[in-house]
């Protein structure tokens, strides 16, 4: 059992850690803090274990690109560069005593500096297509090496980036990437297409400004937009989901798909396809529900149309339901029930504005859309959900004419289920589909008003759009 080192040793490992993080060890306080550390295996651990609970510190010592070289008693030093670069929350017990060792070295003074680091070779160029640099005197070829901290900027084209631990991703331009070791990288800006399927390949790690992916063993597509926004789809196998900012974290399978919206709240939307049943029974996403803040039953909510308008009975078409039925606490009960969906008029935009009574602290919101022509199997038009969604917190809400944003709406999601499961053909659109819209902090916000923007979707070959057969949208919430 390893002894606790003396309460003085304690205090004065931690004044040398604290001043370590502010300012560069004079010759004599390295020398002592060495010492310490070098003669008592338990302030090696105290010292280990202090370095994973201040944040701050750890921040700094990986931002000084600080690595182990020590080649005193104990082996593998080089693991301690895991240890720093890992958040204190994710550190497992097994790190301390190999980090507490290391931290001889690193308070010993003996550094790598950022410049040596990017001399190392972590991957290099696989097969290219058509490939156009930004930079014209960039003239990448296949098999040539990419260092660490080598930053990739690709105007137009394919290009595969092999990295030594056997992962293959393909950027597609335009696309910024920047390689940050053998087992990752950053992703700025476009497209990458990462596949890691090999057993070394295991754990790969591609960042975004808003999320971090850590590979399980599979193929995965990351974008990210112009403004930021991100898409991250599993075509095979698993990957886990860190969104910067948060503790939680999303499990992602073969075919799920999540979208982060930029800003402080880190807005996400999962999309999922139906069984395509009244039970409306989804992967991940709850069906529709009574029990959430909004339900017509708990009187403390009332829908109506802001803008647009339901469309009426023809004689050749059915009516709208009441707008009302969107918090009725169920969908509809076939697959082409006007009557039980809530849709607008054919070639008109529309919203829709949810009032709750009060401000409160609006945890997830969901919507579901069920449509299949009886007679048309390819006929799913009426399934997409298309739409923009804003909040307020205001005693009355914003104007609902014109741009939500410029008229004072807060932004919180955009919904394009299409584009989400990559419909190219009328068959690849599911007839029932569900979107949950939450964020890493728990709340999406503080609001009383939510205004769906609803968009139409343009039918091929056809000269007018049609408008979503909603069903339900669930709003969960707490005062």
């Amino acid at each position: 059992m390893t002894a606790s080192p003396s309460s003085s040793r304690i205090a004065r490992i931690e004044e040398l850690l604290l001043e370590n993080a502010s300012r560069a060890l004079t010759e004599d306080e390295r020398r002592e803090l060495n010492g310490i550390l070098r003669q008592d295996v338990a302030a090696r651990t105290h010292a280990a274990r202090w370095l994973a609970d201040d944040s701050a510190l750890a921040d700094h010592l990986r931002e000084s690109s600080a690595a182990a070289l020590y080649d005193g008693e104990v082996a593998g030093l080089a693991v301690l560069r895991l240890a720093i670069s890992t958040p204190a929350r994710r550190r497992r017990p097994g790190w301390l005593p190999l980090a507490a060792a290391a931290a001889v070295a690193i308070l010993a003074g003996v550094w790598w500096t950022a410049a040596h680091r990017t001399e190392e070779v972590v991957a290099r160029f696989g097969a290219m297509s058509d490939c156009l640099w930004v930079q014209a005197e960039d003239q990448s070829m296949p098999g040539d090496p990419l260092k660490r901290g080598q930053r990739i900027e690709l105007s137009a084209g394919q290009a595969e980036i092999v990295f030594q631990c056997g992962a293959v991703t393909t950027l597609r331009g335009p696309c910024i990437l920047e390689v940050e070791s053998a087992r990752g990288a950053f992703l700025t800006l476009g497209e990458a297409r990462t596949r890691a399927d090999g057993p070394a390949a295991k754990g790969f790690v591609l960042r975004t400004r808003l999320s971090r992916i850590v590979d399980l063993g599979t193929e995965f597509v990351t974008s990210v937009g112009a403004d930021g926004h991100n898409s991250v789809e599993v075509t095979s196998g698993e990957v886990v989901v860190h969104p910067e900012g948060g503790e939680t974290s999303q499990h992602l399978r073969l075919g799920d798909q999540l979208l982060i919206e930029p800003g402080k709240g880190r807005v996400m939307v999962r999309i999922e396809r139906g069984d395509e049943s009244p039970g409306f029974h989804f992967p991940t996403i709850p069906p529709p529900t009574d029990a959430d803040y909004a339900d017509a039953r708990n009187g403390r909510a009332r829908i109506t149309l802001g803008q647009g308008r339901l469309r009426p009975l023809t004689s050749q078409w059915g009516a709208s339901g009441p707008v009302e039925r969107l918090i009725d606490g169920h969908g509809q009960s076939g697959e082409d029930m006007p009557a039980e969906s809530v849709f607008f008029e054919d070639n008109t935009d529309g919203n829709l504005v949810l009032d709750l009574g009060c401000p409160v602290l609006v945890e997830k919101i969901n919507t579901y859309s069920w449509h299949q022509n009886q007679q048309t199997l390819d006929n799913r038009f009426r399934a997409q959900q298309r739409y923009r969604l804003f909040g307020s917190s205001g005693d009355s809400p914003p104007p609902v004419g014109g741009d939500p944003a410029e008229a004072g709406w807060t932004f919180i999601a955009r919904v394009n289920t299409d584009e989400y499961f990559g419909v190219r053909h009328a068959l690849d659109r599911p007839s029932q589909q569900a979107c949950s819209i939450l964020s890493q902090s728990g709340s999406l916000g503080r609001f009383r008003y939510l205004l769906w923007a609803v968009e139409p979707v343009q039918v091929p070959d056809k000269k007018f759009l049609n408008h979503t057969f909603y069903g339900e949208f669930d709003v969960f919430a707490r005062p």
